[in-house]
């Protein structure tokens, strides 16, 4: 009976099968882990910031957030004053008299400066990022407390499927961040010029469908389809305020 019970206790192999060899295992891996901290400290954290190659420290995430915020918009500002004095639009103009009739100039100035907060708020994120060296799309620094890992530092699986998922996943928090202004600036100055208001529109979510499906194979490769939607909002930040300042000080 113990014979048979130990004969049961057994791993059977299929003859068909292979067992894994032993001595494969540590060298395999050595190279796997070798691989994975490529560019990184023995910490896991990147030993340079993606911010490096646009504002190292001790530059200004502050002054470099308001420079291209300021830049976009002001192709805004030129695409308002040519509709308004250009093509003298009719409609547009009366569009324009309500708008200053109701005494509702102030608001868009005031989505302006609210758009220009949110930049900055992002300038302070990016600083504080800048000083630990942990690139997107990881969003948060967790920490191993207690047992043998105690102090470990655990950031988001960026290999294979796993890391598609993390940052396919990345791509729609973004757009979910920066859509609720959007969709503000779209009521506002669709209201006044609502054929360009929907050329920009579509204009920016085909842009951030480009930057997400190529955030999903790299986070650098999402660059250019999100700087081409930051144009689009540019537009549209920089249309609400010459809105604003014509109906409110004109």
């Amino acid at each position: 009976g113990i014979a048979i019970l130990a004969q049961a206790r057994r791993p059977v192999f299929p003859r068909s099968s292979v067992r894994p060899s032993r001595h494969l295992l540590p060298s395999t891996s050595v190279v796997m882990a070798s691989k994975l901290l490529e560019g990184r400290g023995a910490d896991g954290i990147p030993l340079k910031s993606d911010y490096d190659s646009m504002a190292p420290a001790p530059q200004s995430l502050f002054v470099l957030y308001t420079n291209l915020f300021v830049v976009f918009s002001m192709f805004g500002v030129a695409a308002g004053a040519g509709l308004c004095y250009f093509t003298e639009s009719l409609l547009m103009h009366k569009k324009l008299e309500i708008v200053k009739e109701f005494g509702m100039g102030p608001l868009y100035i005031a989505l302006f400066f609210l758009k220009f907060v949110f930049q900055m708020i992002n300038a302070n994120m990016g600083t504080a990022r800048r000083e630990t060296r942990v690139n997107n799309p990881d969003q948060h620094i967790y920490r191993v407390y207690g047992g043998a890992s105690d102090g470990s530092i655990v950031l988001m699986d960026l290999e294979g499927a796993h890391g598609r998922f993390n940052r396919g996943q990345r791509a729609l928090a973004n757009l979910e961040e920066y859509l609720p202004l959007f969709l503000v600036n779209f009521a506002f100055v669709g209201f006044v010029a609502p054929t360009l208001v929907a050329v920009i529109t579509v204009l920016f979510g085909l842009a951030r469908l480009k930057g997400a499906i190529a955030y999903v194979e790299s986070a650098k490769d999402r660059t250019s389809g999100n700087l081409a939607s930051f144009l689009m909002m540019g537009l549209i930040d920089g249309m609400a305020l010459f809105i604003g300042v014509v109906t409110t000080f004109l």
